[in-house]
């Protein structure tokens, strides 16, 4: 009874959660419309931070319930859901496009993931560790100040009046703290009465779930036929599930982690990442080789998190 309880907190809490950060993301580009931002610019800041948003109020909350292990499982396994199934999809739509991502953003990309991997190898994220993750934060966010906007933005929602905007992100907001709160707490007593570590929890559950969102954003993207959208989505929100994650559990908590974490999880991460940006340079590129290294590699990645989630269990 207890076990069927928690599972019913953990999917009320998660669809809570899925439902804050839908209106987050709407109505913040709804705002940045209409302060005349650039589809760009909302993309890469807005769409990108709203996307992660579930995730770092997950990692909040778990912090606050001493489960730790939840908000790490969650940064990686969101990380791995991104590419394994969110870009695994895409590939399929991206094999006739050429892509334009910034250089700039992929270089951040490859060093916040060496350096988690360097704040990981002890198994802990110290208060010092946590400072260099702010410090790549800010370095992030400096960068997106170099994009150069392409564009203005129409402004489609000149009706929607900027009170009614505002109040509808805070509601999102309080939609997602209500959300990560029973998601967690649903969380830790699943895990509790499966006996599973709250890691896999994270890992599994969470990760996906928190990473839905993500697949929203980017199959709305590729119906458009915004594939750089798509990309630019994914390499936004795997910075920030570093970059911001790993300095709140830092901070927040004193955790030593279990040695899968690192020799299973972030390895698993950094390979679904380098086959990422192998795949991005490859589409950068013109020519009938993604036609034929898209499809394959999506099907790749599918089978590769099948057996992956398998393993954890």
């Amino acid at each position: 009874m207890e076990i069927l309880y928690a599972t019913i907190v953990f999917f009320i809490g998660l669809g809570v959660l899925i439902t804050g950060a839908e209106i987050f993301i709407h109505h913040s580009s709804q705002l940045g419309a209409k302060l005349g931002l650039s589809d760009v610019v909302i993309g890469i800041t807005l769409v990108a931070l709203g996307t992660s948003i579930p995730e770092i109020f997950v990692s909040v909350s778990s912090i606050i319930n001493d489960a730790p292990a939840i908000a790490l499982g969650n940064s990686l396994g969101s990380n791995i859901s991104n590419i394994a199934i969110i870009y695994g999809v895409s590939l399929f739509w991206l094999a006739s496009k050429t892509l334009n991502i910034s250089l700039r953003n992929i270089f951040i990309l490859i060093l916040s993931v060496l350096i988690a991997g360097w704040s990981l190898y002890d198994l802990t994220i110290t208060v010092s560790d946590s400072i260099v993750f702010i410090s790549l934060f800010i370095l992030f966010v400096l960068n997106l100040f170099r994009e150069k906007p392409e564009e203005p933005s129409e402004n489609k929602y000149k009706d929607e009046s900027l009170l009614k905007v505002s109040s509808l992100i805070i509601l999102s907001l309080i939609l997602l703290g209500v959300g990560s709160e029973l998601t967690v707490r649903g969380g830790v007593d699943l895990a509790t009465g499966l006996g599973i570590p709250d890691a896999v929890i994270g890992l599994t559950m969470v990760a996906i779930g928190t990473s839905l969102p993500e697949l929203a954003a980017s199959i709305s993207a590729l119906r458009r036929s915004k594939g750089n959208m798509v990309v630019g989505n994914i390499v936004g929100s795997n910075i920030l599930n570093i970059v911001l994650i790993f300095p709140i559990i830092g901070i927040g908590s004193k955790a030593v982690f279990d040695e899968e974490i690192f020799s299973r999880d972030f390895m698993v991460m950094s390979v679904f990442t380098a086959a990422f940006i192998l795949l991005i340079t490859i589409g950068r590129q013109e020519g009938n080789l993604k036609k034929i290294f898209n499809p394959v590699f999506g099907i790749g990645m599918f089978i590769s998190i099948g057996f992956y989630l398998a393993s954890l269990f």
